[in-house]
């Protein structure tokens, strides 16, 4: 069988439950189920003394990049014509032929082990001269289990790999990729490397002189090594959405091309939209950006690199802290201490490096040790780079981690209830997002289900007649939209008596037409859009709202919005600014006291000052309670003097205090 250009192999190899050495015995049973015709959900025994199951639903993924099997639908899968002739045959050499052709390094990792090599050796070679860079011996042992299930290889206790009569046979009649022919070109020291960049694109320079520095997010997240290379990904990855794409097809692009589920699909999917090269423009509908577009008319990665600058923090930045740091310890520290990223994350300054290493900016001059080049140096220069944080800077950015880390959860709840809400065959996937969307949200969110059940019962427990509660229906659908016959209005209203909820509310995709609205208003059933309940997150994780306030949107019936909770978020926003604004002015009085106001001012003399900075002034009231807050015992901010405030601290150090009292709260955890 003929091998598939390398570039186009999966890079990822599948293991299966059953052991090591019975990979090749459960894929027979597992293909000759579908065959079968067994419904992919229905539980197939393994072969051999144990008890276990699996279903083709579960592996039929990591199948897919295998050449072995096709997809038909969403799930729904059938053997290739390559399949059919294994399963008739039963000839272990071919089904390894069938991997090696679609599978980076299966049989050049059996010619690399011809005279004996151990796994972790066969690591290094997989990246020295396949640049096939992992982070584990994950995949060499997954191979090596594949190898000697066939009988075509041996591990002696050692870890030594020799290949057998078998495997050495197997090894001439297939076709090898040639060593070194994938390796990246060496950089050349520095003094001989031109410090010459290419100008960036129109788009990536608008991009880059819009960026705001301070608004980055800290972690890149996940993103599929293809090749070894972090930008051969996620060239791949915005290559295949320069047309609109569903979720779907974008998880089977995934899937075949990298062998990734669809939960590290969504995973890598998110990182793409975090950089600002996909974005979504429908209902689980996404597309590459005009940048992420102009990036891919480009022959190098630099102008990939620049967008990645502008939407992650210490990426540019890192070429500067080159200069007096070589390890990635050491950078990660200054990454801390002088950038204000959260944490010292080795992970994140690898990839980092690994990026920085494939545009041929550094070079590695020793194990662990990096040296920056003159062409570094220069994209240095071109760059804007954030100024290493002063003191008061850096407390702030560390104020301000617990905000960013509720935002990135709000996202990553977002991602779920959207991917949920369309797989219409795990219908409790959808009710376990929507029980942790409204767990987030701070109501006691038990998730039931089962028949004559309720799928999610929510309560705000509050004192006195303050409580209340809601029965919550998740309703998912493949096409999106929720259609009047899939809701059972009478049976709502029984399973509200019968929780003693007050309120009944379904949660789904869409709900399209005006009938199942003013259905849901007949029967004081209040109906919410996934859309309109992400929006509630994302502005939750910046302004939280008390229980009582959401109970005013948790009331309504019929088709629910999240603009009635608008002027409750602006409310809360605007607090937090004046909070800001009040002790910074106390700090600028304090600065430049006088005998007169002897570096204290009044909430009158607070409302004259700030009341024409903006179009809508706060009230002496707003202002009042502001002081109050950070005059009391636990704050201790400011002290009052008669009808005066006085600042007692710097800013900065009330900065700290907060961010220690918010830490002392148990945070929200999903299950």
């Amino acid at each position: 069988m003929a091998a598939r250009p390398w570039s186009s192999r999966a890079f990822s190899m599948p293991a299966l439950q059953g052991g090591s050495e019975n990979q090749i015995a459960v894929l027979h049973t597992l293909l000759s189920a579908l065959a079968a015709g067994v419904d992919v959900d229905e539980p197939i025994k393994l072969p051999g003394e144990t008890d276990a199951h699996i279903s083709f639903s579960y592996v039929g993924q990591r199948l897919q990049p295998t050449g072995l099997i096709t997809r038909t639908g969403q799930r729904s899968w059938i053997l290739t014509a390559a399949a059919e002739s294994w399963l008739r045959t039963q000839d272990n050499g071919y089904l390894l032929s069938i991997l090696h052709a679609h599978i980076k390094f299966l049989g050049e990792l059996l010619s690399e082990a011809r005279d004996g090599i151990t796994q972790s050796d066969l690591l290094a070679v997989a990246e020295e001269k396949y640049s096939c860079t992992w982070s584990s011996l994950d995949q060499i042992r997954r191979r090596t289990a594949w190898l000697r299930s066939g009988g075509l290889a041996t591990l002696d206790f050692n870890y030594t790999l020799h290949p057998t009569e078998a495997g050495l046979e197997w090894l001439s009649k297939i076709e090898l990729a040639q060593p070194g022919a994938f390796k990246k070109k060496k950089t050349t020291r520095p003094g001989t490397q031109t410090a010459e960049v290419p100008t960036a694109h129109p788009l990536v320079r608008e991009a880059l002189d819009q960026a705001e520095l301070g608004g980055r997010k800290h972690n890149i997240g996940y993103i599929p090594r293809s090749e070894g290379d972090v930008f051969a990904s996620i060239r791949k990855f915005t290559a295949e959405l320069t047309e609109t794409k569903s979720r779907q097809a974008i998880d089977e692009f995934a899937s075949s091309e990298f062998g990734l589920r669809p939960s590290s699909s969504a995973a890598a999917l998110s990182a793409l939209k975090n950089a600002g090269l996909v974005e979504q423009v429908g209902f689980s509908q996404y597309r590459a950006t005009q940048v992420g577009v102009a990036c891919l008319q480009e022959p190098t990665n630099l102008d990939l690199l620049r967008v990645l600058h502008t939407k992650f923090s210490f990426v540019g930045e890192m070429l500067e802290a080159l200069e007096e740091a070589d390890s990635p310890r050491d950078l990660a520290t200054l990454g801390r201490v002088r950038y204000g990223l959260p944490a010292e994350s080795i992970p994140e300054v690898r990839t980092r490096l690994q990026m920085l290493r494939s545009c041929d900016l550094v070079e590695e001059v020793g194990w662990g040790r990096y040296q920056l080049l003159p062409r570094g140096r220069a994209l240095a220069q071109e760059l804007p780079l954030a100024t290493p944080a002063e003191a008061d800077e850096l407390v702030a950015e560390l104020y301000g981690a617990s905000q960013k880390g509720f935002s990135d959860l709000a996202d990553e709840l977002a991602e779920n209830l959207t991917a949920a809400a369309l797989d219409s065959s795990k219908p409790e996937r959808f009710e376990k997002a929507v029980a942790d969307a409204f767990a987030f949200l701070g109501f006691d969110s038990q998730l039931l289900g089962g028949s004559g059940q309720t799928d999610v019962l929510v309560s705000a427990k509050l004192s006195g007649d303050m409580d209340y509660s809601a029965i919550i229906d998740a309703k998912s659908s493949a096409s999106g939209k929720i259609g009047e016959t899939q809701i059972n209005f009478d049976t709502l209203k029984e399973h509200r008596a019968e929780n003693t909820a007050d309120y009944a509310l379904v949660v789904g995709p869409s709900f399209p037409t005006a009938r199942v609205s003013e259905r849901a208003q007949g029967h004081r059933i209040g109906l919410i859009e996934v859309a309109e309940l992400i929006e509630i997150l994302r502005q939750h994780s910046a302004s939280p709202l008390s229980l009582s306030t959401l109970r005013e949107f948790m009331q309504g019936s019929g088709l629910l919005r999240a603009a009635v909770l608008e002027k409750s978020w602006a409310h809360e926003k605007r607090l937090y600014a004046l909070c800001d604004r009040v002790i910074r002015q106390l700090a600028a009085e304090a600065k430049n006291s006088d005998v007169v106001t002897s570096g204290a001012l009044s909430a009158h003399d607070l409302y004259l000052i700030l009341r024409s900075e903006v179009e809508s002034p706060p009230t002496p009231q707003e202002i009042e309670s502001v002081l109050s807050f950070l005059s009391s015992s636990l704050v201790h901010a400011v002290r009052k003097v008669g009808s005066q405030y006085a600042i007692l601290e710097h800013p900065r150090i009330t900065a700290m205090r907060l961010q220690l009292l918010a830490s002392t709260f148990s945070p929200y955890e999903t299950e």
